[in-house]
């Protein structure tokens, strides 16, 4: 029988919010518990699809420590997959590296943690053939600026090997450097698999052997904007891989621009970025769309959109959308258009 499982990466559960919080304390509070409501997601789906297992490469939380509800939270979800029969392998990244949150007995047996030392773990009992074999090695520490691919241990001859590992790659725009390695070292390995976090975006990196970076479950600031997802894995009979892209967002952020050129009257100002943000949610498939709304163009109300911006925010904060009257927030207005 195939083996399926969901791989997912950066769940930064517990993340403060600090700097959405200073713009609006609603917001922050919104995406701190979408954060939560993606992870479920994510446990919803590996039980709907009746997959084998949950496979987190790093940083599922966003801290060492978490608050007890976060605790209690994450301990009920393990346990939702436990009675549905289903396995959870986790490794810790550069943001939960230093956790010791959870003690033995906190979590159930079908929860494996891996450790600062390389581990390959056999999923026994499992009725997939042929044999599933799980390698993680987890951050003993924040810094990790050495290639860790080489510790990990040698693939096991007939078996379906599945490496996790947290790594900044050869590097990528707003991610530091942590556990550096390339593609062709993850190729080279012998393993089928290599799911991957830290870099925020998804990336299919490699086919045979097949290498992912997963994605974000759910975003948490405008730079983090788009539809979030995890990947559910097939693994055939043959080796072969088949790989599907999974929504789990309940809130997305976008950028959209309002073009005002050539409007002279106020009256038609708010109309325009009323359609415009109509459009995006249309567009939007996810419960909450959060928007950095800007304007631009040559326009002569140039200097009163830039002085009663905060009116203008207001009238745009409270549009109702089709399939919902909850309101939807904009996080900031961009630089003001230019005067004709």
């Amino acid at each position: 029988m195939p083996f399926r499982f969901v791989h997912t990466a950066d769940v930064h559960l517990d993340s403060p919010l600090i700097s959405l919080a200073l713009r609006n304390e609603e917001l922050a509070e919104l995406i701190g518990i979408a954060t939560r409501q993606a992870f479920s997601a994510t446990i919803d789906l590996c039980i709907e699809e009746q997959a084998d297992a949950l496979m987190i490469a790093g940083d599922l939380f966003d801290g060492p420590r978490t608050s007890m509800k976060t605790a209690v939270f994450f301990a009920s979800e393990m346990r939702r997959l436990d009675e549905a029969g289903i396995r959870t392998f986790i490794t810790r990244g550069n943001h939960d590296a230093l956790m010791r949150t959870f003690k033995k007995g906190d979590l159930p047996e079908t929860v494996t943690m891996f450790g600062g030392r390389a581990e390959a773990v056999s999923i026994e009992g499992a009725e997939v053939s042929p044999e599933v074999v799980v390698h993680g090695i987890s951050f003993a520490e924040q810094a990790v600026p050495d290639n860790v691919v080489g510790r990990f241990k040698p693939p096991v001859d007939g078996a379906v090997n599945i490496g996790l590992l947290h790594t900044s790659l050869g590097g990528a725009v707003g991610h530091d450097t942590y556990a550096p390695c390339s593609v062709d070292d993850l190729a080279s390995s012998g393993f089928d698999y290599w799911g991957l976090g830290h870099i925020h975006k998804r990336d299919v990196l490699h086919e045979a052997p097949t290498i992912v970076m997963p994605d974000i479950p759910q975003g948490r600031h405008i730079n983090e904007a788009g539809a979030k997802s995890v990947t559910l894995v097939t693994v055939r009979d043959d080796h072969s891989i088949h790989l599907k892209e999974c929504r789990t967002g309940i809130a997305e952020f976008q950028r959209v621009s309002v073009d005002l050129s050539g409007v002279i009257d106020w009256r038609d100002v708010i109309p325009a970025v009323r359609d415009c943000l109509a459009k995006e949610r249309r567009r939007t498939t996810t419960d909450h769309l959060v928007v950095r709304l800007s304007v631009m163009g040559a326009t002569p109300l140039a200097w009163r959109l830039y002085t009663t911006r905060r009116t203008l925010l207001t009238c745009s904060s409270t549009w109702r959308n089709r399939r919902s009257t909850e309101k939807r927030n904009v996080a900031r207005l961009g630089q003001p258009p230019k005067m004709p």
